[in-house]
């Protein structure tokens, strides 16, 4: 019974998200919806090390190897950005690669910080590999609507490409969780020491899980690319945008979870955009100051994130459907 509520209600959610354009023709409202949708993505791509209680903060890294990849192929050689989705996902695989093997046996916060050194260095070469990104400058998209190209004249393609990247991507978190590697990885992440001594190779499933960590990474930020139709070396390595900002996203919603980081970027997406508005025109950088609030209070009130006050609910819901069964 409970199986088939939650299918019907996710039928439902479905419906109405793929009928929200048809009624919601306002730039903003689908430019929001559709924001909301690729954080959900991105934050969900960076949760999947955490199910291991690896914390990464270098996930600008493999962002900017994907979104680059893409873009230099299609800008410099007339290269499909469909083929380069592709091309996206295994540089910033590559780039997953590199950062493993030197790093993945660090724990806790020199894991953290040797993330944000990687992607610092990448944001570096960038800038002074001219030839190739055009430094500074950045790269343009040029505007030649076509699927082919993923550019379009209005926003609702991208509307629907940014919800099935949403979609696609929990769905992943949801089965990688559920596997044997996730059972690992939630081994490692409650005592590392314990996992291997019954015979778990700790350091393989975290190397898996950022290889699909990095590489979801990297497909989602080909689509941000040509969202935006332009690149340059301060936003693809964007340690706010896309290392703080997921991170963000899943310590509020709920770390480790399947839909924690759902209900984080939900919540949080709108509120940046927000507070960056309101309160950027009062003092710029104020809105990291409502951030950082928000985040001693939840890390000391409610350390699971808000998933863990919705658990109980579920538990007791479920308690009482046995409970009838039962009678």
């Amino acid at each position: 019974m409970r199986t088939n509520k939650i299918i019907v209600a996710a039928a439902i959610l479905a419906l109405g998200l793929l009928a929200v354009p048809l009624y919601f023709t306002s730039t903003f409202i689908l430019h929001m919806f559709t924001l909301v949708f690729f954080y959900i993505a991105l934050t969900a791509a960076w949760n999947i090390p955490a199910f291991g209680g690896k914390f990464s903060l270098g996930h600008a890294a493999f962002f900017g190897l994907g979104a680059y990849a893409a873009s230099i192929l299609y800008v410099k050689y007339g290269i499909s950005p469909l083929i380069g989705i592709f091309a996206g996902t295994v540089c910033a695989m590559l780039g997953g690669v590199i950062l493993s093997f030197p790093l993945i046996r660090l724990k806790g916060p020199f894991f953290t910080l040797a993330s944000i050194a990687f992607a610092e260095v990448l944001r570096m070469v960038a800038i002074d590999w001219r030839s190739m990104t055009n430094g500074s400058v950045g790269l343009n998209i040029p505007f030649k609507p076509g699927w082919l190209n993923l550019t379009f004249t209005s926003g609702m393609p991208f509307y629907y490409i940014a919800l099935g990247l949403a979609v696609l991507v929990i769905l992943l978190a949801w089965w990688i969780r559920s596997s044997a590697l996730g059972y690992h990885l939630r081994a490692a992440a409650a005592d590392e020491d314990a996992a291997k001594a019954l015979g778990i190779n700790t350091a393989k499933s975290h190397f898996f899980a950022l290889m699909w960590s990095s590489g979801l990474t990297g497909m989602i930020a080909v689509f941000y690319v040509f969202y935006n139709y332009v690149l340059e070396p301060g936003t693809a390595f964007s340690m706010d945008l896309f290392s703080l900002q997921p991170a963000m996203n899943g310590i509020i919603g709920g770390m480790g979870t399947v839909w924690g980081p759902v209900i984080g970027a939900i919540i949080m997406t709108p509120l940046g955009e927000f507070l960056r508005f309101y309160l950027g025109t009062i003092q710029q950088g104020l809105n990291f100051v409502v951030y950082g609030l928000m985040l001693i209070a939840v890390v000391n009130f409610v350390p699971g994130g808000i998933v863990s006050l919705m658990a109980p609910w579920f538990k007791k819901k479920k308690s009482g459907e046995s409970s009838a069964r039962d009678n």
